[in-house]
Parts: C-alpha cells; structure tokens; sequence
C-alpha cells in the first residue's frame, strides 16, 4: 500500500497537517513524521500514521520507513538546514517518488537541485506572498488559483504509474464535454496534440463541464482495471453473412458476449452486415437485451463504411471474426480507428458451459468468476522494440485482471542482449493489479513457431502497428513480429493502438 510521508515541523506545517486531516484526509494513506506531538490533534483518522523522532537522523528514518511503499514526500520544516538532510536522504533512499519541500526563499543552491532532479518541487513562501499581492495590483494579468466560475471547470491531474491513462495516445482519450489541453512534464508545460502520449509521472491540464472533469480526476486517481476505458465504453461486434458462416457469426456473437460481460462495458452491439440469411438473423436477435443491442443493416453497406461511420463514437474494443479481419482494407480501417480490436480464433475464450443468457452481475460468486475463461494466460512476445511494448503492457494487466489471467512475456533476442526495462515495468504493474507474471528467454526458439506450437489456448495481445496493415505477401520479407503473428488463427488476439 502506498503512503504519501509529510516530515513536518512549525506553524506552517501545522496549519497544512490540520487542512489534511480536516478536509482530505480519505484520500490517501499518510506518514506523518514530527518532533513535537505536543502540537498534534487528539484524534486523528486511521489514515494516519505518527512517528515522533529525529527526522534528521538516519538511523531513526530507516528504523520508521523500513517497511513502508512512499508515492510522494512532504518537506515542510522550518529550519531549511534540517530540510535539505531529510531531501538528501530521501532522494538516496528513493530514486524516482516525488518531493515536495517547502523554502523561504530560491537561493542558488536549490536552483542547482530542481536542474539535477526533475521530481523535486520547491514551494517558495517569498513568491507565494508575491503573487498574492501582486494579484492585488489594478491593470495587471493574474494567473488565479480558483479559474473562471472557480467550480473546477479547470483541474491540474497528475498521472500515477498504475492509471488507465498511462501510455495513452491524448487521441484515443473518449473526450466529451472535456478536454486535455496541456501536459506538465519535468518542468515544462508543452500543448497536448492528438499524438502526444501520456507518461507515469505527467500531469494533466484537463477543462470541461466541473461535473465530468471531477469524474474523469476520479477515473484517474482511483480506478485500475477499468478497460476498455479510456477508448470509449461500448463493445462493438461486425458480423458479415457473405463472409461468414452461421456457426462461425453466432460463436463470434457469444465471445463478444462473454468479453462484455467481464469487463468494463457497459453496452454490446452486435452490427449484422449483408443481412440474407432470416434464420440466421432470428437466433442473432435472441441475444437482445438491455445492454445488448442487434442491428440489421439492410443497406448493403460494407465493413469499411460501417467502421468509419462509428468513428468518435463511444466504441472501447471493436470485435471481429478471422474472415474478417484477413481483409486487408478491414485492417487497415480498424488500424486508422486507433480502438483496440478483439479478433476471434479457433480456440474460444468463453469456457465450454459458459451460459451466455446470464445478466452482467450473475457472473460472479463471491468475488470468484464462475466462468474463467478458457485460455490459460495472457502472452506477449517481445522481439526487438521493448519501449513500444510498453505502450500496451498496462493495458494488458488491465485486461488481464479483469479476466483472471496471469501474464506470460515471451522474450526473443537473437544476440542475447536482453534489457531489463520490460521486468522492472511488469514488477510494477504486476503489484498494481495484483496480476502474476512470469517472463520467457529465448535466443533460439522463432516466435510465430513457438506460437504455433502452444499446446495449451492462451490470449496472445499484439501492438497495432502499421505493419499488420500490409500485403500479406510482404509480411514474410518484413523484421515485424506482429506482421506474420496476426495471420495465427489458433488463438484469440487482441490488438492494441500504440504510437509509432
């Protein structure tokens, strides 16, 4: 569990110690290490922690953090002698957590540190008092703490590791009735474009209705295992009888069933292309319910149309057979959607007695799924470009947790230069989402052959990359793993959108 440490000491700390403990203290777990408990309140909530000691002692800080998981520090002292031994210490104790250290004023050697460390940030009283009265002033521009109707219309979020928004391209972000207009990174703001990619760490300039930027900060802050948030909502299917056979649409109908029921979705619509078959038909539309929708498109549009038509929409994962997204024009349209796409396979992710007539809320006992789904655990192969794995590893734990699956890394390096950026990011992930892992090494062993040998049905994810979108032809001249990977048909596959 992760704390956030206040080392506090003096009227200033006081003062900002009983704001917490008055107006925010549900929000997170706190450890509070002082001096003087003579200044403390007599009850405090059981979010707390107090420690009396030294705080500038080493000996007494590793006796009290030993045990402890700290996301963000707290250094509101009044002596900046004392201040500047417990940074050090912590900076040396932790490589990468955020410090936030109160000073009375920017001298030039705290000038030095914020230029050597990014995730130091200086709260200077001097400047503080400045800009209050210089907010005064008649005919000068202010920059307000409270902004507009001051309602929150306006909200700074910063990004946590474990946030549905990490790795995230800002345009495959569902944005309505708000907007992502800036992006805080070591220091510096830079203007948010569709391509920008949201990084552990960031902070966000978020404006829109008040209402919906305080759910999206809570989507933010508090919610893991959310997908297909932050793509949309809805689960989309595309059945097309000229392509299709009945068995093949209807077991195409019942892993989309499946796939909504256990994830985050909140509406299935099943869209029926070609419409000829009215037997057909007639059993597609006893899987109507609620949250379950059945269109007919008796227009003869085609899948290229349908697809484009839904862009902006609400849609989180489009679901698709094999038949059709072995159509080149298909993968390229669903590629251009920048949604993750879910692709059926001869291996089914439903169990054998899966009950699909089942409401979303029957599924689970307890807390256990009734029905695990049949494939043993989610793999991805890494070959080559690790940085862009990691684009999608969080959404595959995501995905995992959500279905019970631990995940399984195949590692391919020909030369054997193995990086350890992939373990360390599964070692956080894996404690977020409280999901197992376990990584493969081979420098031998080709992985589409070592896909095609799997004994046992897995749910394999791959990066949607452009290279998927070409001649299959092309595809065995190609270095791209994915490129040959996405022709498998033997288990299910997930493709999602990365940057390239």
């Amino acid at each position: 569990m992760k704390h956030i440490l206040l080392v506090v000491d003096g009227d200033i700390a006081l003062h900002f110690l009983y704001k917490i403990i008055n107006e925010h203290s549900s929000n997170n777990f706190y450890i509070v290490v002082h001096k003087d408990a003579s200044l403390l309140p007599a009850h405090v909530p059981s979010t707390f922690k107090f420690y009396e000691c030294d705080y500038t002692s080493t000996f007494r800080l590793d006796n009290v953090l030993a045990d402890e998981d700290i996301s963000d520090a707290f250094i509101v002292l009044a002596n900046e002698e004392e201040s500047h031994a417990v940074y050090h210490y912590l900076r040396k104790k932790y490589k990468k957590i955020r410090i936030i250290c109160n000073i009375h004023a920017l001298t030039g050697q705290y000038e030095a540190l914020t230029q050597h460390d990014s995730n130091l940030i200086l709260i200077t009283q001097t400047n503080a008092i400045a800009s209050r009265l210089l907010s005064r002033l008649p005919n000068v521009p202010i920059i307000p703490r409270g902004f507009g109707l001051e309602q929150g219309e306006v909200m700074e979020i910063g990004i946590p590791s474990g946030s549905i928004f990490v790795y995230r391209q800002v345009g495959t972000i569902e944005q309505i009735n708000w907007k992502i207009v800036g992006i805080y990174r070591n220091n510096s703001f830079r203007i948010a474009t569709s391509q920008s990619i949201i990084w552990p760490g960031d902070v966000l300039l978020v404006a829109g209705e008040p209402k919906v930027v305080q759910t999206i900060y809570n989507r933010i802050k508090s919610d893991i295992g959310q997908f297909p948030s932050p793509f949309g909502r809805e689960i989309y299917l595309i059945v097309d009888m000229c392509l299709q056979t009945r068995e093949q649409i209807l077991f195409d109908c019942k892993e989309a069933i499946y796939l909504h029921r256990h994830l985050k979705s909140t509406k299935l619509t099943i869209k029926v292309l070609h419409a000829t078959d009215f037997e057909t038909i007639g059993e597609i539309e006893q899987f109507h319910q609620n949250d379950i929708a059945v269109t007919i498109d008796y227009e003869n549009r085609d899948f290229v149309q349908t697809l484009r038509n839904k862009f902006g929409k609400k849609i989180g994962i489009i679901v698709v057979g094999h038949e059709l997204f072995s159509k080149r024009s298909h993968r390229r349209v669903l590629w251009e959607s920048k949604i993750p796409v879910f692709k059926t396979a001869k291996n089914s992710l439903q169990p054998d007695n899966y009950d699909y007539t089942l409401a979303k809320h029957a599924h689970y006992n307890n807390g256990k799924m009734l029905y695990p789904p049949n494939a043993t655990e989610s793999l991805l192969v890494v070959a080559g470009d690790g940085h862009r794995d990691s684009d999608i590893s969080t959404l595959i734990f995501d995905i995992s947790k959500q279905l019970c699956l631990n995940v399984h890394i195949y590692d391919f390096e020909p030369d054997n230069h193995f990086s350890n950026e992939v373990e360390d990011e599964c070692n956080t992930l894996s404690r977020i989402f409280e999901r197992k892992f376990y990584i493969e090494r081979s420098n031998s062993q080709n992985p589409v052959l070592y896909l095609q040998k799997l004994q046992l049905p897995i749910l394999h994810f791959l990066p949607f990359s452009a290279a998927i979108t070409k001649n299959r032809f092309s595809a065995f001249i190609r270095t791209r793993f994915e490129a040959l990977a996405f022709m498998i048909d033997t288990n299910p596959q997930f493709f999602l959108p990365i940057n390239e």
